[in-house]
């Protein structure tokens, strides 16, 4: 039995080679956990602008709390959402869960960064240090599998 990122995957086949070249690097795997990441983010930061937008009309009683699918940006956001859910699980075909989850972490490093640039939020800097944190173990993970892919 090998050790290594190989040993990790799942039997399940690769997408067909035989796509066009943009087609193909769009399927890999990795490409789509990045794609699914920007689209979870972009989900969050959608729907935390989506819950603060005015909305026409106020819901009174114990269904205020609806009062944010009256904005455009949540339902923006909840497409997005469900984009990242389809490329999850296309990812979940490809690449074994304990490799794939901590890749998607990415997350946390792109939230609060659209957060700052699109929702003008204020990231402290002790936040600064645990995205830097979370780089470094996604580096770390990411690293070998690089390596083993370019083998392939």
């Amino acid at each position: 039995m090998t050790d290594g990122p190989a040993a990790r995957l799942p039997s399940h086949p690769l997408p067909p080679a035989n796509r066009p070249a943009i087609v193909a690097w769009l399927l890999n795997p990795y490409v789509q956990i990045l794609i699914g990441a920007l689209l979870a983010s972009a989900g969050e930061v959608l729907l935390a602008k989506g819950a603060k937008a005015p909305v026409s009309r106020t819901l009174a009683g114990p269904l205020f709390w609806l009062e944010p699918l009256g904005s455009g940006w949540t339902w923006i956001g909840i497409v997005s959402y469900v984009l990242s859910l389809l490329s999850w699980l296309y990812v979940l075909r490809y690449v074994a869960l304990s490799v794939a989850f901590p890749l998607i972490n990415v997350v946390h490093v792109f939230v609060p960064l659209g957060a700052k640039v699109f929702l003008h939020e204020t990231v402290p800097p002790r936040l600064w240090m645990g995205i830097t944190l979370i780089l470094v173990g996604v580096l770390v993970i990411a690293r070998p599998l690089m390596k083993a892919e370019k083998k392939l």
